[in-house]
């Protein structure tokens, strides 16, 4: 029996207009309510996941979230921080200096805030993900990053995918080897400290809340849910994810337009219930 799903949000858990499914939200609820705990597992800040904690009714005592890509994890219920590893000042300064030589735009992520020096053409397009978001406009050499309103915890590079795709290329090996970069879509370029990853954090729930691994279930379809893909007990790509995301995974379910996400559920854990 699985006691943690872990989830990824975007390309999974949502469509690509951001919305949960109306069967999304219903299983989630009837797996929840069995005692598996349901975690939403993202790159994305916790203020931006909270809407969709509720719609999921995962408001619960001992349910958190991983944020970040494995940076954060907040307990749902009580906002506590259980874990946190943000950049220090001089990697952000570094990897601010490693977007401007690229000519990248760049958004940097604190725990309730995101800064960038001008707003990225691929963000400003995105109007109905832009409306949710605490961008606040800055020069960053004002910002002190050593301060803990300002710890900054990923950052991102923005562009259109085949930018993104050729800038990596530039980026040099010692940074790479330095920092932890993936991609949750391919628009973004996502940095994080060195050994944060989705499954780090996975791992951290599993010993606080004693979780075996073959106990796990993860669902992604992103190049930063490889490493929870082939970590856990048993690994869904989704149908829309990329052959190598796929290749990590046990298992395929369908897209994140087709239910994806309640499929695998109803396949693996309720075995057919909500159609009973």
């Amino acid at each position: 029996m699985y006691k943690l799903v872990a989830i990824d949000l975007d390309g999974t858990l949502v469509t690509d207009e951001k919305e949960l499914t109306k069967k999304t939200i219903e299983v989630i609820k009837q797996v929840s309510k069995k005692g598996v705990k349901v975690m939403i597992s993202s790159g994305r800040s916790f203020y931006r996941l909270e809407k969709y904690i509720d719609a999921l009714d995962l408001r619960k005592k001992n349910q958190c979230t991983i944020c970040f890509n494995g940076g954060m994890i907040i307990e749902n219920t009580t906002k506590e921080t259980l874990y946190s590893k943000n950049l220090d000042g001089q990697e952000v300064e570094e990897l601010i200096q490693l977007g401007k030589t690229l000519g990248l735009p760049i958004m940097v992520y604190a725990r309730d805030m995101q800064y960038v020096e001008k707003i990225p053409e691929v963000v400003q397009k995105n109007k109905k993900n832009l409306k949710g978001m605490h961008l606040k406009v800055v020069n960053f050499k004002e910002l002190d990053f050593t301060k803990e309103q300002n710890y900054i915890y990923k950052i991102c590079f923005i562009d259109k995918p085949e930018v993104i795709i050729e800038k990596r290329k530039q980026i040099p090996e010692e940074l790479l080897e330095k920092y932890e970069m993936t991609s949750s879509i391919p628009e973004y370029l996502e940095i994080v400290k060195k050994g944060i990853k989705k499954s780090e954090a996975i791992k951290f729930v599993m010993q606080k809340y004693d979780i075996k691994q073959e106990e796990v279930m993860t669902i992604g379809d992103g190049e930063n849910d490889v490493e929870m893909l082939h970590f856990a007990g048993l690994g869904i790509a989704m149908g829309n994810a990329n052959d190598y995301v796929k290749s990590f995974a046990n298992d395929i379910t369908t897209s994140n337009h087709q239910d994806g996400v309640a499929n695998a559920i109803e396949k693996y854990i309720l075995k057919g219930e909500v159609d009973e």
